[in-house]
């Protein structure tokens, strides 16, 4: 009797054993990606660049000196170690494996400003642009100089004689609707969400989303075409705020310019969490791939129409089809912008010049999944077979109706 209890005893022991096996896999196989990205990223710091330099050859600054070179100086200095410790992806660019190419970027920079090879400008400009031009487009200086060089480093090869793009929602056929949407700051949140309405109201199948020439702001304005173009989970993402007093800073100073945005009251809430906290890196907010609602049975097949002026949080949409809509495809003839894997900028004058600069205080899991050995930006899944319409504001266009027509097949 005894023998039979023990060896039942053993039998559901090891049943629950197996049990918990079973549920650990399965629990450990469906969350994985979830789990690996929660994981807070290191933040590298590096030697400050003062003492760098210094530490390697003597150092003339405390010696005489013209007050314009030691302006820029204290500018180039004040550069490098704001980004160092306030700009979100930094330390996963160190990561990657950069650290010495960007060591000699700033030691270099740093003696042609002392023996004033080059103004601050230039130093900044050039010092921005190994960020910009390799990783992240949403660091730059706000100079005419800066973007003259953008657009000698990387031309765009077209003609266009009016290019000013307008909101637009209306018919282009029996079938398809059009919705521009030139930008997505929170004053055209209202807009789109209407617009969006319309299309719904209207009875077409088939819609374009057009966010050539928008720039970003806001994600929300999104929220609706999400759900309606979902049809099935893609890659989990998560986004971490790099935790410093200048960057609770310039959020608050968001929010005391924005007092009417929706989030004030939430971003305020969040300052307050990261000023608890002694983390280097702050949740700022996990997508699992999956909007939880049921995909909108009545949009057929729908379009969204990119250019390289398409940025940041109209690269939001791009991205969402490009992950999780079978329905829709991306048009157009070359990538978005590239600046959708970083956000919620910031700005800063430096401090003599007053030249200001713009960097993100977010960096998501996949900047750290990208090798950059790529294009910046998002390629259209299709490409469209006409030059760019040398007119863009709030007409129905060549790429358009070209489109359309596509949707139709």
């Amino acid at each position: 009797m005894k023998k039979t209890i023990k060896i039942s005893i053993i039998t559901l022991l090891s049943l629950i054993t197996v049990i918990i096996i079973t549920i650990t896999v399965l629990f450990t196989f469906f969350t994985n990606d979830i789990v690996s990205i929660m994981l807070e990223p290191n933040f590298i710091t590096l030697t400050p660049v003062t003492e760098e330099f210094d530490s390697i050859a003597p150092n003339n600054t405390n010696m005489e000196m013209p007050d314009s070179i030691r302006r820029n100086l204290e500018d180039y200095d004040y550069l490098v170690s704001f980004v160092e410790e306030n700009y979100a992806p930094f330390s996963a660019i160190m990561e990657k494996g950069y650290e010495q190419e960007y060591k000699a970027m700033r030691k270099q920079l740093r003696q042609q400003v002392i023996q004033g090879e080059v103004g601050i400008e230039k130093a900044a400009i050039d010092y921005t642009l190994w960020f910009f031009s390799q990783f992240d487009r949403h660091i730059s200086i706000q100079t005419e100089a800066f973007w003259a060089i953008v657009h000698t480093l990387f031309p765009q090869d077209i003609e266009i004689v009016d290019y000013a793009p307008k909101t637009v929602s209306c018919k282009v056929d029996s079938c398809t609707w059009l919705i521009r949407v030139p930008s997505c700051y929170s004053n055209y949140r209202e807009w789109t969400i209407n617009a969006f309405q319309q299309f719904v109201e209207s009875g077409c199948e088939n819609l374009i989303i057009d966010v050539r020439g928008n720039g970003g702001g806001s994600v929300e304005v999104w929220n609706n075409y999400f759900t309606a173009l979902y049809d099935h989970s893609g890659n989990p993402c998560i986004s971490w705020f790099r935790n410093t007093p200048e960057n609770w800073k310039s959020r608050e100073e968001y929010v005391e310019k924005n007092p009417s945005n929706p989030n004030a009251e939430t971003i305020q809430a969040f300052i307050k969490k990261c000023r608890k906290s002694k983390k280097k890196f702050v949740l700022w907010g996990i997508w699992r791939g999956d909007t939880g609602l049921q995909p909108m049975v009545n949009i057929h097949r729908a379009a969204v129409l990119i250019d390289w002026n398409t940025a940041s949080a109209a690269e939001s949409i791009v991205r969402f089809v490009k992950y999780n809509s079978d329905r829709a495809k991306v048009y157009g003839i070359g990538n978005t912008f590239g600046a959708d894997q970083t956000g919620d900028v910031g700005y800063r004058n430096l401090p003599n010049s007053k030249i200001r600069f713009q960097y993100p205080t977010v960096v998501t899991s996949d900047f750290y999944d990208n090798d950059f050995s790529g294009t910046p930006g998002i390629a259209p899944d299709i490409i469209i077979p006409l030059p760019y319409p040398k007119t863009l504001t709030d007409n129905i266009d060549e790429w358009v109706l070209w489109v359309a027509e596509d949707l139709k097949r």
